[in-house]
C-alpha cells in the first residue's frame, strides 16, 4: 500500500521525502507512541482535523492511509465514502483507485457498494461523518456540524494537555463551546488553559467572539479577565 500511495501525487516534493510512511503520518499521530493501546486517540486526530476541514485532501488520504495500515475495515470504508462525498463527483478517478489500492482490506460488500455507478451514496457506517444528513446538493457545513458534535471535545482536549499540546488543546475546546454553547466544562477547561499559559490576547479575542455569537459566558471569564487586568498593572 505505501508504494501505492506514493504515486498518487506526482511531482518533484515526493522525490524530496526521505522516508515515504514519514509523508502519510498526520503530525498529530506522532503524539501517540504505542500503535496498539492508541491508535484510536491516532485515529480521532485525524478526524478532527478532517471534520475542522472536509476540504483538507491530505488529511483524508492520510486517514485512509492509517486505516488501511492498522487492517480497520469498517473505519476505512468510512474514510473511502468521506473522501468520495467530500469530491463531490469531481475525483471520479482518484476515489476509484483509492478504493481499488484498499480491496485487500476491505469486505467483498463494501467494495462492490464503494464502486457502483448508479449515482446512488454508497450506505454510511457508524464512522462516516459526512454521510448523515447531507443533501442531493451537498450541504458540507451543515454535515460537518452535525457530525463534530459527535466528538467528545474535553476527552480529545486532554490527551492533547497530557502530551503538552496546548495550543491544539485550546483550537478543541474553542470549537466545542462555538458547536455546544451549553458546554460549561470546556469553558471552564478552557479559562483554565488560558490561565496557565497567560495567554491574555487569545483570551480576550474568544471572550469577544464567544459574545458576540451568543454564547452565554460563565462568571469565571470576568474573574480571569480581572485576573489578566492585575497581571497587566
Amino acid at each position: 500500500m505505501p508504494q501505492y500511495f506514493s504515486r498518487l501525487l506526482a511531482g518533484p516534493s515526493l522525490d524530496a521525502i526521505p522516508q515515504e510512511t514519514d509523508f502519510w503520518r498526520d503530525r498529530e499521530l506522532s503524539l501517540f507512541s504505542c500503535p496498539s493501546a492508541d491508535a484510536d486517540y491516532a485515529l480521532t486526530a485525524l478526524v478532527f482535523k478532517i471534520s475542522r476541514n472536509p476540504k483538507d485532501l491530505l488529511a483524508h488520504l492520510r486517514r485512509i492511509y492509517f486505516c488501511y495500515d492498522q487492517r480497520l475495515s469498517e473505519q476505512l470504508y468510512a474514510a473511502l465514502l468521506d473522501l468520495m462525498i467530500i469530491l463531490d463527483g469531481k475525483g471520479t478517478a482518484i476515489s476509484r483507485r483509492m478504493i481499488q489500492a484498499s480491496q485487500s482490506r476491505l469486505l467483498v460488500q463494501q467494495c462492490q457498494d464503494l464502486l457502483k455507478t448508479d449515482g446512488q451514496t454508497p450506505p454510511a457506517n457508524r464512522y462516516s461523518l459526512f454521510s448523515k444528513g447531507l443533501l442531493a446538493s451537498r450541504e458540507l457545513v451543515r454535515s460537518r456540524r452535525q457530525t463534530e458534535a459527535q466528538h467528545d471535545y474535553l476527552a480529545l482536549a486532554n490527551d492533547f494537555i497530557e502530551y503538552s499540546q496546548l495550543e491544539q488543546a485550546m483550537d478543541v475546546l474553542e470549537t466545542g463551546i462555538n458547536l455546544q454553547h451549553d458546554r460549561q466544562d470546556l469553558q471552564l477547561a478552557l479559562l483554565e488553559l488560558y490561565k496557565s499559559t497567560k495567554n491574555r490576547e487569545r483570551f480576550q479575542l474568544n471572550r469577544q467572539r464567544f459574545s458576540d455569537s451568543g454564547v452565554v459566558l460563565e462568571g469565571e471569564w470576568l474573574e480571569l479577565a480581572h485576573y489578566f487586568e492585575g497581571q497587566a498593572s
